[in-house]
């Protein structure tokens, strides 16, 4: 079993700012949780586990985002995408009945080529290989419902493993790997931390604390993680975090307050988060 493990959740370019600030935050308070046995994502965090993974200090990261420093996808998910993604999600009160017809959406995009993903991915990827440290991407196949998280081991190469923890469907199409037809792991859980359940201590950053519709929250599987035996806690945006946000993730304006408000309330949280990672 791995000792420690940071669960870092999707939700767009402010929810990859936040989770930066957050980082920042807490190592100004001496918590560092960059040095996490295992590295974990989804969506967005998933490329933020790459760049921990890969020796990115959080107050170099937050450097970028507060400066505007570094150029992140560009991409425009439309009023009509947000309206057959929320048909999708909110047509069933069964998590799994609803990650079915996420699925059967994705499956519909043909305007959008898997290689135009890796096009939109690569330039986002500090390395082109695995790093050497544990990291998991998540992601769920859009056949089946199940979920997976992708790891050096799985004989995946990174840019398809990325390419597909950040397939949301109808924006991009899934991911050919293998047999799989793969899509951004956000459409089950927006941080899928009840997949790390192999670890003794967990700490969850969730931007986005529940999807639309019946997916778990990340509350509820923190609490399943804690009640099986793991050290788990859960921090998410709060009030004046949530308006630095705004209505648009995508919104690359955005990024600096959203980084701004993640390093206030990391420095709020470093006691809480301390007790869990250290004692």
């Amino acid at each position: 079993m791995a000792d420690k493990a940071l669960v870092l959740g999707g939700g767009g370019l402010t929810a990859y700012a936040w989770q930066i600030g957050v980082l920042a935050g807490l190592a100004d308070a001496g918590v560092v949780l960059a040095g996490a046995d295992v590295l974990a994502g989804t969506s967005a965090g998933s490329l933020l586990a790459l760049d921990l993974a890969g020796g990115a200090a959080p107050a170099d990261l937050y450097a970028e985002q507060v400066e505007r420093e570094r150029a992140m996808l560009d991409v425009d998910f439309t009023f009509a995408m947000t309206v057959k993604y929320l048909w999708a999600a909110l047509g069933s009160r069964d998590p799994r009945t609803v990650v079915g017809r996420i699925g059967r959406l994705a499956l519909t995009v043909r305007d959008v080529q898997e290689t135009d993903v890796f096009e939109a991915i690569a330039p986002q990827l500090p390395t082109r290989t695995w790093p050497q440290r544990p990291v998991r991407l998540f992601a769920v196949d859009a056949l089946t419902g199940e979920p997976t998280a992708f790891t050096a081991d799985s004989d995946v190469d990174l840019l398809h493993a990325m390419s597909a923890s950040c397939a949301l469907p109808p924006l991009f199409p899934p991911i050919t790997i293998g047999t799989g037809r793969w899509m951004d792991g956000g459409v089950r859980s927006t941080t899928n931390a009840d997949l790390v359940d192999d670890c003794a201590r967990v700490v969850v950053l969730a931007p986005i604390p529940k999807a639309a519709g019946a997916s778990p929250s990340a509350v509820t599987q923190v609490r399943t993680l804690a009640s099986n035996g793991t050290r788990a806690t859960l921090l998410t945006p709060d009030r004046p975090a949530r308006r630095a946000f705004g209505r648009n993730p995508l919104d690359a304006t955005r990024t600096p307050a959203a980084a701004r408000e993640g390093r206030r309330q990391g420095r709020a949280q470093a006691d809480h988060i301390r007790a869990i990672w250290h004692d």
